[in-house]
């Protein structure tokens, strides 16, 4: 069997390219959620082509409602399915969506650039180079007669950028999707991530006194004491930084809590008014041995003593999100699958650590589904500028996914 794919897999190489490419030049910019039906007509065209059942839901308007989304295009979300009457299924999540572009790229962002072993634009590795590896799995099984002993699921869902509650995690409240394994983005290389960090999202107001800038003291300069405040968080920065995971990180520094101030900032007006207004975010991670209430009960109690402090203003904050940390449960079975799949392509022994990152994946370890995350590698420039994803990378991916999709269930023959 490998000898078959992994001359197929050369054969067609040039194909999995031109798939990535075609996949970064449709531009799902979310927000506001742009292009979301072409993109699912492209991904099911394919997978009818390969010769996969599918299925189409819409997120209802009062879902999108309740999680704040007003614009862009209908939450179309793909489900497909490969039963083979096995009683298991393996769940392959994507998300489709990606972040919105600088305007500080050396190439286009929403035009494939190949250079060398590189493929440039944005969603390469975040993660349409892994839609890619999963279409490529699927279809290289098909061709080569790969016949998998547990039911394979694919999700190809929106949103996943805002917090996934209107694609997978909608899916998976409704229950139109199963799994009994599951497995999305993450580690790459001999790295598999089980679990991801928590996320909490604020939007801080600070709010003065608006005033003509020639007489300054008649108001209360709302960017002064914004950046006042600032220097009241990075004293909590400072005190997270000293908190370490038990848990297994790539890295030591992402071993703690991370606290990210101003990815969005708003206010004043013109520069000779002073601003009576300033708004700016606060992206929060927890290791797993916090959680969302008391991550956000430290926000809260540093803007109080600010509030108590300063009685010509008042800083008031709203949470956008409040997401715990998610572990997988381990499975004997699945953990071992995986990892023989990645050593018998990569080479090393599967390292299992936690995601400093928050992905979809969560939705399922919190119904208690065993789920890894692993894909192609690239330059860890998800949202950033000039992102890619190497080629080799994504030929090992579609390796490394085609030995665990065929390799689970051998226990049960």
């Amino acid at each position: 069997m490998k000898t078959n794919l992994l001359k197929y897999l050369k054969i067609n190489k040039s194909d999995l390219v031109s798939l990535v490419s075609q996949l970064v030049e449709i531009p799902t910019v979310n927000p506001p959620g742009t292009d979301y039906e072409k993109i699912v007509d492209f991904l099911e065209k394919r997978c009818k082509k390969i010769g996969l059942n599918t299925k189409r839901y819409l997120t209802p308007r009062s879902v999108l409602e309740k999680s704040g989304v007003k614009d862009g295009s209908k939450r179309i979300s793909l489900v497909v399915d490969w039963k083979v009457g096995s009683k298991k299924t393996l769940h392959m999540a994507s998300h489709y969506d990606v972040v919105p572009a600088t305007d500080k790229w050396r190439t286009p962002p929403f035009k494939a650039v190949i250079r060398g072993n590189r493929i440039y634009g944005r969603g390469s590795e975040d993660m349409k180079g892994n839609i890619a590896c999963v279409l490529s799995a699927l279809e290289s099984m098909k061709k080569c007669r790969v016949r998998p002993r547990v039911n394979l699921q694919v999700s190809f869902t929106p949103d996943e950028e805002t917090g996934g509650a209107t694609g997978l995690g909608y899916l998976i409240k409704k229950n139109l999707v199963k799994a009994d394994y599951a497995v999305t983005e993450g580690h790459s290389g001999f790295y598999v991530s089980m679990g991801n960090k928590g996320v909490v999202w604020a939007e801080v107001m600070v709010e003065g006194k608006a005033s003509h800038a020639s007489l300054p003291h008649k108001g209360i300069n709302a960017f002064e004491r914004a950046a006042e405040l600032v220097m009241e968080f990075k004293k909590l920065k400072k005190k997270l930084a000293c908190r370490k995971t038990r848990y297994r990180m790539i890295d030591d520094v992402s071993r703690s809590p991370s606290f990210v101030m101003g990815g969005l900032v708003e206010g004043g007006a013109k520069p000779n008014i002073l601003p009576g207004r300033v708004l700016f975010s606060i992206d929060r991670r927890l290791i797993p041995e916090e959680d969302a209430f008391h991550a956000a009960r430290e926000i809260r109690e540093v803007i109080k003593r600010f509030n108590a402090r300063y009685k010509d203003s008042k800083v008031h904050v709203k949470f956008i999100t409040k997401q715990d940390p998610s572990i997988s449960l381990r499975d004997e079975e699945f953990f071992r699958v995986a990892s023989e799949s990645i050593r018998s392509v990569i080479g090393k022994k599967a390292v299992f650590t936690i995601m400093p990152g928050a992905t979809d994946i969560r939705y399922f370890m919190r119904q208690g589904v065993p789920s890894l995350g692993y894909g192609a590698k690239g330059g860890e420039s998800w949202h950033s500028d000039n992102e890619f994803v190497y080629i080799d990378s994504l030929l090992d991916t579609v390796e490394v996914y085609v030995l665990l999709m065929s390799g689970l269930g051998r226990s049960n023959i």
